[in-house]
């Protein structure tokens, strides 16, 4: 089937939404909810047609005039029109009862009986028994949910990734991050984008790898451009150089066993907008025989020109396996105004803004493992910035004594204190902070989490890392 139709509600008696073409994907979000044992009645409204009313229910006009013993395709406001359905077919053979067969369609018994007319539970071998069709949820593109029959859907089982990228530690830190039960897939920066040879630089740890593997994690390698818009330009710009990139990067990725990329392509030039999703779309193409897993990160919309508006979010989207958000730096480092560096509206917001384009089974929230502890000179004025680890965060507690306070706006702890003329100010990222960014992954059905960086939470962050299926 090319073209599905899908629906406002499991009654269909309200307007399309949209045909989803073949191969594309959406979450589904629940199941077996919508009865189609009732038949479906149209009430003739001011405006409908005979072909608006067989499109809003993805049948034919034929069909319709057929059922509903139409001559002509002349209908009248407060007309009834009968939908016609179509249904599965099980001929009853030896042995069956309404039980095993409600269990093999995933149906209940009272809509089989309901549906055939039953007036007694016994049945006859050779009869004929129409099968209901339920209906899945799904979550389409701007928050808008529709509803498709089961029966036009294939359903593809899909795990929620874990991801951590690898920064600032030790071989034996590294060791010790590959044991967290939850996480399960960590990303290594093991390719730099450069001008020559085949312009990337390679310094890929195959120990890692296997050590990796043999926790039971995949391993995406990330690809860097030096946040340097001319040299990404210039290499993305030209059709032989990202062809040379791109077999440079398949043959490095398959030679070991890696099992996805991620490319952090960051401060881009607007003029290379095409260039990059041609790039995104080229690397696809020739790592998708390998089964080699594409991700991509993006800034939460601003309106910074080469920090965000050179992502085309919505055409990295159909080409990636999953674009990550990078859900942190609302206030940066060097940033003039002291703040948090990922308030829940911020990111709330950002990831609404993201499901308007890109699908939310393909959307990986990244949440930040740092927070930054502001410091503004009493005198001057003059705000500064000091990256911290959670747990560096808890020893300023502890050794200035100070409480934390919730702040609501920011939905996160607070401290505050004064010394030598100095405000020092922290919105904390801990395991409150966390549990409500995991939540929102949950609510909004995303593919999953990501942290910027394995090494700086504390230990007690991973326990609020349970997705259920």
């Amino acid at each position: 089937m090319d073209n599905t139709k899908v629906f406002s509600s499991p009654k269909l008696g309200s307007t399309l939404l949209k045909a989803l073409k073949k191969g594309e994907e959406f979450p589904i979000i629940s199941t077996s909810v919508g009865d189609s044992a009732g038949p479906i009645i149209h009430k003739v409204k001011s405006g409908n047609t005979l072909w608006k009313v067989a499109n809003q229910y993805g049948v034919s006009v034929s069909e319709l005039q057929k059922v509903n013993k139409l001559t002509s395709s002349e209908i009248t406001v407060g007309q009834n029109l009968k939908i016609p359905q179509k249904y599965k077919i099980h001929k009853v053979v030896s042995g069956d009862t309404l039980w095993k067969i409600s269990t093999k369609y995933r149906v209940t018994t009272s809509d089989l009986t309901k549906l055939n007319n039953l007036r007694t539970v016994t049945l006859k071998v050779g009869q004929k028994l129409k099968v209901p069709d339920y209906y899945y949820q799904v979550q389409l593109l701007g928050g808008e949910k529709g509803w498709i029959k089961k029966s036009q859907l294939q359903k593809k089982a899909q795990n929620r990734i874990v991801m951590g990228w690898k920064h600032n530690g030790s071989k034996e830190n590294y060791t010790q991050q590959l044991k967290h039960p939850n996480l399960n897939v960590v990303s290594p920066r093991s390719y730099t984008l450069t001008d020559t040879g085949n312009y990337v630089s390679v310094s890929v740890d195959t120990k890692y790898i296997q050590a990796a593997h043999k926790q039971g994690k995949q391993v995406w390698q990330l690809i860097g451009n030096k946040f340097d818009p001319v040299l990404t330009g210039s290499v993305l710009g030209n059709t032989k150089k990202r062809q040379k990139l791109v077999s440079a990067l398949r043959d490095s990725l398959v030679k070991t066993k890696s099992d996805g990329i991620n490319v952090d392509f960051e401060n881009i030039d607007p003029k290379n907008k095409k260039h990059f999703v041609l790039f995104i779309g080229e690397l696809k193409k020739a790592l998708k025989p390998h089964g080699i897993i594409v991700s991509v990160d993006v800034t939460r919309e601003n309106d910074d020109p080469y920090w965000s508006k050179s992502l085309d979010r919505k055409a990295l989207g159909k080409m990636a396996d999953y674009i990550i958000i990078m859900g942190y730096d609302e206030h940066w480092g060097g940033s003039p105004v002291a703040g948090s560096v990922s308030s829940l509206p911020w990111i709330k917001e950002g990831t609404k803004l993201l499901m308007k384009e890109v699908p939310a089974h393909k959307i990986i929230l990244a949440v930040p493992f740092y927070t930054r502890e502001w410091e503004t000179d009493l005198s001057t004025k003059k705000v500064k910035s000091h990256d911290r680890t959670m747990a560096e965060v808890n020893k300023i507690i502890s050794t200035q004594k100070l409480k934390k306070v919730w702040d609501k706006k920011t939905q996160q702890n607070y401290v505050v204190y004064t010394s030598k003329g100095k405000k020092h100010q922290i919105w904390i990222e801990d395991k409150k902070s966390m549990k409500l960014r995991i939540d929102l992954v949950k609510q909004n059905h995303l593919g999953g989490a990501a942290a910027w960086y394995i090494g700086s939470e504390t230990p007690d962050i991973w326990d609020v890392y349970h997705f259920n299926q």
